[in-house]
């Protein structure tokens, strides 16, 4: 560990003991009152801060109504808080147009938002990624079903909450698993409103794409009992949301391919270099046409007791219930299929356009049904007592289960084999259709004669015949995460010249972690069906066998079969999956099932200290200790080979890994200062250390070869992927070949650790003027970073692979491959920026709401990886929002921009021995980016009468989309295309009714 943070735990642990910090378990605010008003006698410190105290109390039951109030609310309770945050109340929820929690934050400085299939799911901090970023509920942490910590928040409806906080800053007593910063949703409180209310939502949403309706309704309420010692808060909500995604996409993170034109080039050609020119392409197309009926279920509980002031009980709960039905239609270009150069299979180059047309190519037809259900409960019960007015304790027992199931998901696969195919690779889009072989050799200025390119061709792809039923795919899964934890907090008033009080607690954490998956993916046999005409007739059936239609306004050039024709094919030829696979598991049942076992302690000390009338020092130090173990599998299957003669088999392996575990600890110091020199400037000051631990995919032991694999023959370069007419005793001998692809765990990285700067001077001008300005500096060791195509030994990964159990084939263990995919520490990152907020309301009802966040990063990799630098992943260098409005007493209008640039979301492989000018060795091209977005809604308000209220939001006025693009470089003419989705604009009509 550096110097610099050994001093400074020895710099916090001369100031004794810890002290008050923002408590999230519990109302902060309720437990500085109650102890400021026991106080015997006041000194000016102790006054000084029972005037807060009762500010903040005052805060809590402003009745909120409008653009402006609902804004000073939180302005308000970002000045409260010990550290630097951005606060976004429910009331200004309503002001916006989101559809969930993710939505609402990126509108905070800071805060980027990260979507899928065009609603937002994720959000980062301060250009660190979702993983980076804890998500509590109530004060304790969520559980998420996914595999990279990360929480996705579009299962959270936005009118189910009290308030949400963005926490930029952690002072010793919080959660320090958060370099980025902690993301806190607060459920509705009887207290905090401190009167009895009851609302009503109701929405319905149409989708240009869809040409669909999608209702939505929510209700929440507050009561307040025996004479305001128990209060409830309560919320509801519902949403069946119709939408249509149209996506173009590369299709996975395979990296793209050279193409070079090797045909008619005789071998003479070959050896006097007299080759054409050579492009870098895709090495695949997916279209598809993602078809999603979503509907949430929420629930929220809050009971809270006050007995007395020195007492104070609680039980809350929130329950989210989220159901996706996709229907996903894909039509799938394996351009890659063509192999290397030399086969003859590369018909034509052009290097101007980058245009190239392939043979030997197979194009898939897919349709696509999923299922899935997702259920997160979390639950908190604890309290706080006071003793001897000066001793205040606070505890909480909290558990949060997310589980996410899609048991049910199926699909039925057409496909045509080995066709013509010209591609092309664009910023924007990739463009494949499939040739005759007389339309090939035209276009690429070849005399055509007749079988020129063999068997290529020979089928004709408008003829829905030639595409044959061959593949039945069933899964069923279950995601799991399970979280426990215990805290306390003991703290002790003291309010003398020197000591405000004193501070500390501990927090324990058990979680479980689990995927279970079961899957089926293999070409269904005649012979399977136990003489059932009607399976048989749907195994040997074809595309033209059954009603097709190219669906209305999507770039599909081959129809599609109903959702409904789906299901009856799959439900007549499930039968056969028993005898297809002898009654085993399959590879893909049991290659991606993992368990992960964490167990985590933290101690924490902490003070505060008086710097006179008008600032004060916070100061600590926290104690984590983290163990982690997880099981695993190295696992093969291949999609290609064939086998026929004596000693026929399959390649599909999949062997246990041994369990990876790895167990650390670290203190983390902390400084926070806050001064405030007049009545309207908040200056703050903080030097505060944190960590992130590896997302659970990251950290877990686990080996996955690509399935289209190829081998070389025993002393011979001549590798293949298709061995058609081998048995597998023939291919004992042969040897994996170097360049096949490899995912690989890696359970040696350590957690992420940060030192982090942070300043900022507020403003409160008046109740009409707000401005901000928040300087931050991250200095990050060992970040981690997922990383793709680098060249490795397996003798050098981190798991040990168990290649010796493998008996069909040869893996050597010091076999180098050259395209292995794997998550490393990095060596440093730097990030720093500047935050700025604007809001100002003018007589005349307009008003402006701004913000913007400027980044840079600098981040430098192990030199295997990476030579130079790169900007840190998942980092947009800027973000912009802005707000136009005008508002009276019945009526608002709101213009709402939201703009985030680049950002940098993978790293191809560059390692310091390899050659900048040689692209083959250095894959600089292959660094994939999310294109910057701008968005523009616009949102109406009409207050029919004092407890009626009409909406109108517009969404997404701009069609802007989501594009996902490699780098790319001269050999592809620029960026190349990764992904794009489309998803149009959204319109809303509502009203919310309040009855008290």
């Amino acid at each position: 560990m550096r110097t610099f943070k050994l001093n400074a735990v020895m710099a916090c642990l001369a100031f004794s003991l810890p002290v008050y910090a923002q408590q999230v378990s519990t109302p902060a605010e309720q437990e500085k009152a109650n102890a400021t008003a026991q106080q015997p006698a006041q000194t000016d410190a102790e006054a000084q801060q029972a005037q807060q105290n009762n500010e903040q109390q005052d805060l809590e039951i402003i009745q909120v109504k409008g653009v402006k109030t609902a804004d000073l609310k939180a302005r308000d309770l970002e000045r409260m808080k010990d550290g630097f945050s951005s606060v976004i109340s429910t009331d200004e929820l309503g002001n916006f147009v989101d559809q969930n929690v993710a939505e609402s934050l990126r509108r905070l400085p800071g805060v980027t938002l990260q979507r899928s299939e065009g609603e937002g799911k994720f959000v980062a901090v301060r250009g660190l990624g979702p993983s980076f970023v804890t998500v509590n509920m109530n004060g304790a942490e969520m559980a998420g079903a996914g595999e990279d910590r990360a929480v996705s928040l579009d299962a959270l409806p936005a009118d189910l909450l009290g308030t949400i906080e963005v926490l930029k800053s952690l002072t010793p007593d919080q959660n320090l698993n958060s370099i980025g910063g902690t993301v806190n949703v607060k459920a509705i409180s009887a207290f905090d409103r401190g009167k009895e209310t009851l609302n009503l939502k109701i929405q319905d949403a149409y989708n240009e794409l869809r040409e669909s309706h999608s209702p939505r309704f929510s209700l929440n309420g507050t009561e307040l009992l025996m004479g305001d010692k128990i209060g409830i808060g309560y919320a509801f909500s519902y949403e069946d949301r119709e939408t249509l995604i149209d996506e173009t996409r590369h299709h996975s993170t395979n990296e793209m391919k050279f193409y070079r034109a090797d045909f008619p080039l005789t071998d003479e050609d070959i050896a006097a270099d007299n080759l054409g020119p050579e492009i870098l392409g895709p090495a695949q197309l997916e279209m598809r046409r993602e078809i999603a009926d979503r509907t949430r279920t929420a629930g929220a509980l809050n009971v809270e007791y006050k007995p007395s002031d020195d007492a104070y009980y609680y039980v809350k709960g929130t329950y989210t219930k989220y159901e996706d039905g996709d229907f996903a239609l894909r039509e799938f270009y394996d351009f890659q299929d063509a192999g290397s150069f030399g086969n003859d299979e590369i018909i034509y180059v052009n290097d101007q356009t980058k245009e190239f047309i392939l043979s030997d190519i197979d194009v898939f037809h897919q349709h696509f049904i999923q299922e899935s259900t997702n259920e997160t409960t979390t639950f908190s019960v604890g309290g706080r007592n006071t003793f001897d007015k000066t001793w205040i304790l606070d505890y909480e027992y909290a558990r949060s289960k997310s589980e996410e199931d899609s048991r049910g998901d199926r699909r039925v696969q057409f496909r045509e084999r080995d066709l013509i195919v010209y591609g092309q690779g664009l910023r924007n889009t990739i463009n494949a259709r499939v040739m005759s072989p007389e339309e090939a050799a035209a276009f690429a200025g070849l005399d055509y004669t007749d079988d020129m390119f063999g068997s290529s061709g020979r089928g004709d792809a408008s003829d829905l015949s030639s595409f044959a039923f061959d593949n039945l795919f069933l899964e069923g899964g279950v995601r799991t995460d399970d979280l426990e934890s215990f805290q306390f907090n003991l703290r002790k008033d003291v309010y003398s010249d020197y000591i405000n009080y004193v501070k500390v607690g501990g927090l324990f954490t058990q979680r479980f972690h689990e995927r279970d998956k079961n899957r089926w993916s293999f070409d269904p046999s005649a012979d399977d069906c136990n003489d059932d005409q009607a399976c048989i007739d749907v195994v040997n059936s074809s595309l033209a066998d059954y009603p097709s239609a190219i669906p209305a306004n999507s770039d599909f050039q081959y129809p599609f079969e109903s959702a409904a024709t789906v299901d009856a094919m799959v439900d007549v030829t499930r039968q056969t999956v028993e005898s297809a696979t002898n009654g085993e598991e399959s590879i893909e049942s049991t290659k991606g099932d993992y368990t992960i076992n964490e167990d985590t302690k933290a101690l924490y000390a902490m003070t505060e200290i008086p710097l006179g009338m008008d600032a004060t020092l916070i100061t600590g130090v926290r104690w984590v200790e983290t163990e982690f173990a997880s099981t695993g599998f190295m696992s093969l299957e291949n999609d290609d080979f064939e086998f026929n003669g004596a000693g026929n088999g399959s390649l599909d392996i999949a062997i246990p890994l041994p369990e990876a575990s790895i167990k650390y600890s670290e203190f983390f110091p902390s400084a926070h200062i806050r001064y405030e020199p007049t009545e309207n400037i908040l200056v703050r000051g903080a030097v505060w250390t944190s960590f992130t631990r590896p997302s659970f995919k990251q950290a877990r032991g686990y080996a996955t070869f690509d399935s289209d694999i190829e081998l070389c023959p025993p002393a011979s370069d001549n590798c293949d992927d298709s061995q058609g007419g081998a048995s597998i005793r023939q291919l004992q001998d042969y040897i994996l070949a170097s360049d096949n692809a490899l995912d690989v765990g890696n359970p040696n990285l350590t957690a992420m650790t940060s030192i982090n700067y942070d300043a900022s001077l507020s403003w409160y001008a008046s109740e009409d003027l707000f401005m901000e300005i928040g300087l931050f500096y991250k200095d990050i060791e060992n970040f981690i970073v997922d990383v793709n195509g680098i060249s490795m030994s397996l003798a050098d990964l981190p798991v040990r692979l168990p290649v010796n159990q493998v008996t069909e084939f040869v893996i050597p263990q010091d076999l180098v491959m050259d395209e292995i995919n794997i998550t490393l520490n990095g060596d440093k990152a730097k990030v720093y920026g500047v935050e700025l907020s604007y809001n100002q309301y003018f007589e005349n009802g307009f008003f402006i709401q701004s913000n913007a966040t400027f980044l840079d990063s600098d981040a430098r990799l192990d030199g295997t990886v990476r030579q130079g630098s790169v900007p840190l992943p998942d980092q947009a260098d800027q973000t912009f929002n802005l707000t136009l409005g005008w508002e009276n007493e019945v009526f608002s209008a709101r213009l709402i921009t939201n703009y985030r640039s680049d950002i940098l979301e993978q790293i191809g492989s560059c390692p310091v021995s390899a050659d900048l000018a040689d692209a083959k060795a250095c894959k600089v091209w292959g660094d994939q980016y999310q294109a910057g977005y701008t968005s523009v809604d616009m949102k109406l308000k009409y207050d029919v009468s004092e407890n009626v209220q009409l909406y109108f939001d517009a969404l997404n006025l701009t069609s802007a989309e989501d594009l996902r693009y490699f780098e790319g470089n001269e050999y592809s003419g620029g960026n190349i295309l990764y992904q794009k989705e489309v998803y149009g604009q959204t319109y809303q009509l509502g009203a919310t009714i309040k009855f008290y």
